[in-house]
């Protein structure tokens, strides 16, 4: 199982890169639902991989450690039109680190659980597979405001 999350993790770095590579005149398109443009959203999907980071880290050193929760509307409005190539390019950074990182880890190390900010378990594979299924979902959201 951890081969294919760890697959679909690393093949992230290239689904952004992508997107940008086809969108990037479009990106700061406000959508008719006045939603994120697709700027926003890859800043999102960018300030994600922070959190992500961490949260490894943490899973990977403390006993049931406790996510802490972020306002994801409060980091968008920080700064509105974020350059869209640099949280690319960030993104790419960390998830290529944390690869590197995931890589070596044994079966006990990857089924470590920390505690999401809603009292649920996840265990460190399945909170991957679920950032990368999360970039998926971000990714659709900016195709739309794209279009």
């Amino acid at each position: 199982m951890s081969k294919a999350v760890f697959e679909d993790y690393q093949n992230d770095v290239i689904r952004v890169q992508d997107f940008y590579d086809t969108f990037s005149f479009s990106l700061d398109k406000v959508p008719s639902d006045g939603g994120w443009t697709a700027s926003q959203c890859l800043a999102h999907i960018c300030d994600a991989e922070i959190s992500l980071s961490l949260r490894i880290r943490m899973i990977l050193t403390e006993e049931s450690y406790q996510f802490s929760s972020w306002d994801e509307d409060a980091f968008a409005a920080i700064k509105v039109n974020r350059d869209a190539k640099e949280s690319v390019a960030t993104f790419a950074a960390l998830r290529r680190n944390n690869s590197d990182l995931l890589e070596g880890l044994s079966d006990s190390q990857l089924n470590k659980t920390g505690i999401k900010a809603n009292g649920e378990p996840i265990s460190l594979i399945n909170y991957v597979a679920y950032m990368s299924k999360h970039v998926r979902a971000h990714l659709d959201q900016a195709v739309a405001a794209s279009k």
